[in-house]
């Protein structure tokens, strides 16, 4: 989404990605691919109903990333919006890239 949208900032990505691991976790070991057939419960016991958590996890990444960044307006997400411009001008056309290769 850093890429994508200009008000993405680094705290809406962080919370974001946590929240998109945590609900993945979760939503996985309660399928039924890892509760029943990995812990061996009985069949039908699983309480997510679908193999894959990914609808719901991605969903769930970006609406915090998108809810986490439109809120925040520190100092630091106000210089990540302002830089935006150029980030997007190197992402797209390589302009500028060379700069930063030099670690």
């Amino acid at each position: 989404m850093s890429v994508l949208w200009k008000n993405c900032t680094t705290r809406g990505a962080v919370v974001g990605g946590f929240v998109g691991l945590a609900s993945a976790v979760i939503l996985t070991i309660g399928s039924a691919s890892v509760w029943e057939a990995v812990m061996l419960n009985p069949k039908g016991s699983a309480w997510f109903p679908y193999n894959s958590a990914a609808i719901f996890s991605m969903s769930a990444a970006f609406f915090t990333i998108w809810l986490v960044s439109i809120l925040d307006n520190s100092a630091q997400a106000k210089k990540e919006r302002a830089l935006y411009p150029s980030q997007q001008l190197r992402s797209e056309t390589g302009l500028g890239a060379s700069g930063a290769s030099g670690h």
